[in-house]
């Protein structure tokens, strides 16, 4: 039940965080707008025949493409049981784990940052396929929170 409640959190911070305010520039320059992908897409999972554990590797791609630039607030990843819901795995990066992993947590004009995720979750009856969504959020130089997620099918 917690999983849900935090599920529905975060996707209504997805939905209404992008209203905030209404600069589309400011002295920096443009407000910046990112896209994000998950490669590969879909994922593949690797299975442990002996525990049943899925095991997988992936980069997050934040891509700005209208001419801004900002800093990335975190990049999370969740994994779900598609049969029931449940949520198996989680991978959160907030700014400082980026400098650490990424080395950096600024996303550059038309720039792109790649952040490499792994995880790993055991599902009922060896299944393997499960769901995964990714978020990130980012403050433009403007002070705009800009949230966007990706749905990724595991196989």
């Amino acid at each position: 039940m917690a999983d849900r409640r935090r599920l529905a959190l975060v996707l209504a911070a997805a939905v209404l965080a992008p209203a905030c305010g209404g600069n589309t520039t400011g002295p920096s320059g443009s407000r910046a707008v990112v896209a994000v992908t998950v490669d590969p897409n879909p994922v593949k999972g690797s299975q442990s025949p002996l525990t049943g554990a899925v095991s997988v590797g992936y980069k997050v791609v934040i891509t700005e493409t209208n001419g801004g630039s900002g800093e990335v607030l975190f990049v999370s990843s969740q994994i779900y049981d598609p049969e029931t819901g449940a949520q198996v795995a989680l991978t959160y990066f907030d700014g400082s784990d980026l400098v650490v992993f990424v080395g950096s947590k600024k996303i550059e004009p038309k720039g792109t940052l790649t952040v490499p995720q792994t995880a790993s979750y055991i599902l009922p009856d060896f299944r393997a396929a499960a769901q995964m969504t990714v978020n990130v959020q980012i403050k433009d130089d403007q002070g705009t929170l800009l949230n966007q997620s990706v749905l990724v099918k595991i196989e």
